[in-house]
């Protein structure tokens, strides 16, 4: 499967916190089936793993709203909440939500893209956030921020504009021809990735979102 860059670095940045993910978790806008990209939940010192799902044909443990969870208060160690607050109408709402129902010290780790192209599901991607405007959701939410980092710069930005652009974004061209494309841009992702990592400086101005660890006090 070709990955973007971005679902490269949030692959990479879930590896690097799996130690966070522990007791029981709640997954919201996962799916059990058919992930994205390449990450697998870790088997050791997590009890339970659930998700959330509003669509019923992902087969969620719990298929409802992300805003409105039959479950009760502080029910959960960790929630994950990768690529979902783009999709809903109230973020402060489902991080609400999310706050109510972790644990006292309880992780919340989560990602939102920021300079990326429209979803294929375009029906429902509604939104960008700026890293201003997520430690104000946060904050309003009740969370304390451990870490909000940017992912990726601007060559994974421009490689992942140019990967949609011959993906799922084509209208009409030719289905080898763009077929083609994809395979001779693959190549220059390490490169991309690798460039990125030396403009640690514009990180903060053109990235392709950002990757997230709360707490609840």
């Amino acid at each position: 499967m070709s990955l973007t860059c971005r679902r490269t670095l949030l692959d990479k940045a879930l590896a690097a916190n799996v130690s966070l993910m522990k007791g029981k978790v709640l997954d919201i806008g996962g799916t059990k089936n058919n992930k994205r990209g390449n990450f697998n939940p870790p088997l050791d010192k997590v009890v339970s793993w659930q998700y959330v799902n509003s669509n019923p044909l992902t087969v969620p443990d719990f298929c409802c709203d992300a805003a409105s969870i039959p479950v009760g208060d502080v029910s959960f160690d960790t929630i994950i909440m990768t690529e979902l607050l783009e999709y809903v109408q109230e973020p402060l709402m489902v991080l609400n939500e999310a706050f109510r129902l972790l644990k006292k010290e309880g992780m919340l780790i989560a990602s939102v893209p920021f300079l990326n192209a429209v979803h294929g599901d375009d029906f429902a991607d509604r939104q960008r956030f700026t890293k201003l405007k997520l430690q104000e959701l946060c904050k309003n939410a009740g969370f304390e921020a451990v870490s909000v980092k940017p992912m990726g710069a601007l060559f994974s930005v421009i490689y992942d504009f140019l990967h949609v652009s011959f993906s799922y974004a084509r209208t009409r061209p030719n289905a080898l021809a763009a077929k083609l494309v994809r395979q001779l841009l693959k190549p220059s992702k390490p490169l991309s990735l690798w460039l990125d990592s030396k403009m640690s400086n514009l990180t903060n101005y053109i990235n392709t979102g950002y990757f997230l660890i709360l707490r609840k006090p």
